[in-house]
């Protein structure tokens, strides 16, 4: 199960690479003029994108708990796994003390409530997202909805063949260690305080008063504004990506800098080593990597058009997401090549 890059791969990076620090060049001559030909908040592709694009990330974290929930250990499976990294940790030998049992129960326990909880909001974040554009539920009717669809889908799962269920295990802590990354790069896009363009115009508009508003209450702002708003619009606020910003006093977070849509959009790049896990599907990775390279261009394109981001923005999420998915792939690699993971014998 050793995932090694294939030449094509490394020759895609290498692209990848060369065209997102060009459009990052280019970006930090024309980022404003850019966005100024292209700003159009009410173009129905960018709306779209704006609402569900991030599908990929939200869809998932259900998934991969529901994996997890379904392959959780015992404790000795558990310090086996650990022994494997930390040659001092051992395996209880008295699997039948009482201490065993207890602490073994208390393991199993803690991971059933743990990744069924964490099944569920995946699900949530999913389901919500997808079905506020239709139904307005209240948050509770989310959650039981989502409960009930955790225990079905996880009913589901269990049908699969185990072995198939250990390498999707590996897939899954995989996908959940690249998602827990995304969500960090997202807590710190306040670093670069940098205003977004639509924020701009929005203020430039008549759209807030003197004392601002905070970020929460922009939404739905997409659909208000018009492209032609941009001619009466002060952008003394705009500055480069490498600069500290000024938000105006308009939002409490300033976040421009880099595009988290674009950055989670590069989840869908595990798809390539879905694909590479499972000798069936070996011949569809380099079309995954395809079709996850088009879909982030997509999305970066989308946001530019909505003005809530700038090329060095999409193309600085676009680098960043794409790095950090190398370097979860090369972890998970290593690990697989040591037989860590799959944390059970195939």
């Amino acid at each position: 199960m050793v995932q090694k890059k294939s030449k094509s791969f490394i020759i895609f990076s290498i692209i990848f690479y060369i065209a997102a620090i060009a459009l990052m060049i280019t970006g930090s001559i024309y980022d404003l003029q850019i966005d100024m030909k292209l700003f159009n908040p009410q173009s129905k592709f960018s709306i779209s994108f704006e609402a569900l694009g991030q599908f990929v990330y939200w869809g998932m974290w259900g998934p991969a708990a529901t994996v997890l929930f379904l392959t959780r250990h015992s404790l000795n499976e558990c310090l086996e796994v650990i022994g494997k990294i930390v040659p001092a940790i051992k395996p209880v030998s008295n699997t039948q003390s009482k201490a065993y049992k207890f602490f073994d129960f208390v393991v199993k326990a803690l991971s059933a409530i743990g990744f069924f909880a964490l099944a569920v909001i995946g699900w949530k974040k999913l389901i919500e997202n997808v079905l506020k554009v239709f139904v307005d539920w209240s948050q509770p009717v989310y959650f039981v909805v989502c409960a009930v669809f955790a225990v079905a889908v996880i009913l589901l799962f269990s049908k699969i063949d185990k072995k198939v269920l250990y390498k999707l295990e590996a897939l899954a802590l995989a996908g959940i260690l690249l998602g827990i990354c995304y969500k960090i790069v997202e807590n710190c896009k306040e670093i670069t305080n940098r205003i977004r363009f639509r924020e701009m115009v929005a203020a430039s508009n008549g759209f807030f008063d003197d004392k601002g508003l905070s970020y929460g209450k922009l939404d739905g702002l997409e659909t208000r504004l018009q492209s032609s708003m941009k001619d009466n619009t002060d952008f003394s606020a705009f500055t480069a990506w490498f600069k500290k910003g000024d938000d105006m006093g308009i939002y409490s977070r300033a976040n421009s800098f880099p595009s988290g849509h674009t950055t989670y959009s590069c989840t869908l790049f595990l798809s390539v080593l879905l694909c590479n896990a499972f000798e069936k599907l070996k011949k569809f990775a380099p079309l995954a990597l395809i079709v996850s390279f088009v879909y982030v261009a997509l999305m970066g394109y989308s946001r530019m058009i909505a003005g809530a981001h700038y090329l060095t923005d999409v193309a600085g999420g676009a680098i960043i997401g794409y790095t950090l998915f190398i370097i979860v792939w090369s972890i998970y690699s290593k690990f697989t090549s040591k037989g860590i993971l799959p944390t059970r014998e195939l």
